[in-house]
């Protein structure tokens, strides 16, 4: 199990950047997608469903999401 103190440190440390607590619904994410990495400059606040979807892209999801809805709207299955 990770350590719950280690797990935090990036939300604070961009709490600080910030000079605020983080909102309910906000998540910091790794800019450069290093997790041990906690530098101000590679913490991003983002809401959790424009971080979602910024993931859901790079992983091609959302074309995939579209081709199967266009599919359906064509075969009308649902």
């Amino acid at each position: 199990m990770r350590d719950r103190k280690s797990d935090t440190a990036h939300r604070r440390v961009a709490e600080a950047k910030l000079g605020r607590k983080l909102k309910p619904g906000e998540v910091v994410d790794h800019v450069n997608e290093t997790k041990t990495d906690n530098s101000p400059a590679n913490l991003a606040v983002k809401t959790r469903g424009a971080h979602t979807a910024q993931h859901n892209k790079a992983r091609g999801l959302s074309k995939l999401r579209a081709a199967l809805r266009a599919y359906r709207e064509r075969r009308k299955v649902y």
